[in-house]
Order: structure tokens, then sequence, then C-alpha cells
């Protein structure tokens, strides 16, 4: 299968699984057009997009890897979903501070507590 094919059935793919979100969309609306509510229909193109060229991009990169036009669907398919539960597992939080403190960030940061020795205990603990 050439990159090109596996593109353009992985693109189906991507449009098959974005098809079946605005489906539930339009169910958890009250079988109305989900973007009538919130006023906006960028978002939602914006979404349906992404998950196409996700699910193209896949399906390409595996092309040597793909036989026919079926795996290449079935990767377009679960490119949005994978993609999503891979970022699921990143937390994102406040850079921890290691080493001394530089700069103005420094000052604002409030001192830690002294660490206590087993079995004592803390004063200002709930």
């Amino acid at each position: 299968m050439t990159w090109w094919q596996a593109a353009l059935w992985g693109l189906a793919g991507g449009g098959a699984a974005s098809v079946l979100s605005l489906s539930a969309a339009v169910v958890s609306a009250g079988y109305t057009w989900p973007w009538r509510k919130e006023g906006e229909l960028g978002p939602r193109l914006f979404v349906l997009a992404a998950g196409l060229v996700l699910g193209s991009l896949v399906a390409t990169a595996a092309h040597d890897q793909i036989s026919g036009p079926w795996p290449a669907f079935i990767f377009g398919i679960g490119a949005p979903a994978t993609i999503r539960g891979i970022l699921s597992g990143v937390e994102v939080g406040p850079r921890p501070i290691s080493g001394p403190a530089r700069g103005r960030r420094a000052s604002a940061a409030p001192p830690l507590p002294p660490v206590p020795e087993e079995g004592e205990v803390r004063e200002d603990a709930p």
C-alpha cells in the first residue's frame, strides 16, 4: 500500500470517528445541533479537522506495515482516541524548585517546613 492510499484510508477512519463523536454530541444535546446552545461552530470544526489529520498521519506513518485499506481505516478510527489516551497520562503542574533560588520568582516561594524525625509530632500539622 502506498503512503497516499494509507493517508486517504486513515482520513476516512478519522472522519468516521468524528462523525461518531458528532452523533454522540447531538444525542447529549437533546437531538439538536450542539453548537446552537454554545453559539460557536469553530471549535467543533477544529475538533473534526484534528481527528481527520490525526487519522491520516497515523495511517501514513504506518503505511509500510499496512497490507490493505481495512487496517488503514482502523488506524484512522483509533488514532484520535489513542492520542487522547496517551495525553491523559501527562500531568502538568508547577515546576519544582531544585537548588538555590534565582531571580524574582525565588522571593515569591515560601520556605519549606522542616522534615520531622521519625516518631516526632509536628506542631503545625492538623
